[in-house]
């Protein structure tokens, strides 16, 4: 199948009037619910409820008695195309922090997964705390080293790399709290 050209959409778009355009989109939201989402996203960048629709992604994919394998690129793509669809860096943070947790709480009840897992998780976090120090978001470092903690007795080495990713981006702040 041909990809369609930008320009032929144009010149398509200048053919109608502002009456058939609006229908044309109202047409198009009613069809995808992708498109959906994109408009709420845009009409109510601060709202929790899509937010709250990405998270269930997430947590469902947590869910054991769904099935025996957790499929990665289900959870990676929920914060995709989230991601894509706020602009509000909180709810980005948020559903990605809300992944680690379900992770780190995941392995906890279970026991030991694989390197994939944790690897998995463990970047994550690495997204998650660079946006944090990118948009100086500071009210997430507490969640950050709550999670970092928790993950410590946690095999294949993750614990060691979610301390890595955590001191190296707030370090400095563990060494101001232990001089006062």
């Amino acid at each position: 199948m041909s990809k369609l050209k930008i320009n032929d959409l144009k010149k398509y778009l200048k053919l109608l009037d502002r009456q058939q355009l609006e229908k044309e989109i109202i047409s198009i939201v009613k069809t995808h619910s992708e498109i959906q989402d994109y408009y709420f996203a845009k009409l109510n960048p601060d709202n929790e409820d899509l937010l709250e629709k990405y998270k269930k992604i997430v947590e469902k994919e947590f869910n054991p008695r769904s099935r025996e394998i957790l499929r990665y690129p289900v959870i990676k793509k929920a914060i995709k195309d989230f991601s894509k669809l706020t602009t509000n860096q909180e709810q980005v943070i948020d559903i990605m922090l809300f992944t680690v947790d379900c992770g780190i709480d995941f392995t906890n009840t279970f026991g030991d997964i694989d390197q994939k897992f944790y690897h998995t998780i463990a970047s994550i976090y690495d997204q998650a705390v660079a946006i944090i120090v990118k948009h100086e978001k500071d009210d997430y470092i507490e969640w950050c080293h709550k999670l970092m903690v928790s993950s410590q007795d946690i095999g294949w080495g993750f614990g060691f790399d979610m301390s890595d990713i955590y001191n190296e981006a707030f370090g400095h702040l563990e060494e101001d709290r232990s001089i006062t």
